[in-house]
């Protein structure tokens, strides 16, 4: 089961099953209290990233601290964790365009948790041993190491991989275009029916 936590203008999830919970995303630092306040007694047994953008991992350490569970991300993202200034984004359209325009300064100056990761996150890698039936899906494009979480129940969740900000899209912003689209390919055939994005409202996938 997914519960989708929205905090501002960010989401966060919490993947529920038999034995265990996860949670996806973190939002902002100053959000770790609030979710605290949500999860604190759903068995969390790992946190996992979708991606190191400041508005997904800042409140990360805060809450693996508080619940004494690991922290999972994709290696190649480690390097933007505290160091927003290293993943430059790029907008096709005007809207995009504006975002990253209006994101740089932000990725620059934001105030981030800075945390070194339990548990570097591969494509297939099968999240049973954290009490969900789920496995790890690469996203790349956003960032270089986008991941989404594949459930067996048909629901994928997938960060800022696609945007649901006026109208379901692709990433707006992005740092690798091809890639993005691709990965948005990826998503439409995974075979999922819900696709829960980092920014707005789930989006049936048909």
């Amino acid at each position: 089961m997914v519960e989708r936590i929205r905090i501002g203008y960010a989401n966060c999830y919490l993947l529920s099953g038999d034995r265990g919970s996860v949670l996806i995303d973190t939002c902002n630092y100053k959000d770790g209290p609030k979710i605290l306040k949500r999860i604190k007694d759903r068995n969390v047994k790992l946190i996992l990233l979708t991606h190191g953008h400041f508005d997904h991992v800042s409140s990360a350490k805060y809450l693996s601290e508080r619940l004494n569970v690991p922290i999972a991300i994709n290696e190649k993202d480690v390097p933007i964790i505290g160091n927003g200034e290293k993943s430059v984004l790029h907008g096709t359209t005007l809207l995009g365009r504006f975002f990253s325009a209006c994101s740089m300064p932000v990725l620059k100056r934001s105030t981030y948790s800075f945390f070194e990761p339990d548990i570097l996150l591969e494509d297939g890698q099968d999240l049973s041993q954290y009490g969900v039936k789920a496995r790890v899906i690469a996203l790349p494009g956003h960032t270089k190491g986008s991941v989404g979480v594949l459930t067996d129940d048909g629901e994928i969740i997938v960060g800022d991989a696609m945007f649901n900000i006026f109208r379901p899209t692709v990433a707006r912003i992005f740092e690798e275009e091809k890639p993005m689209l691709k990965s948005v390919e990826t998503i439409r055939s995974s075979g999922a029916k819900i696709i829960y994005v980092g920014h707005g409202r789930p989006i049936k996938n048909i």
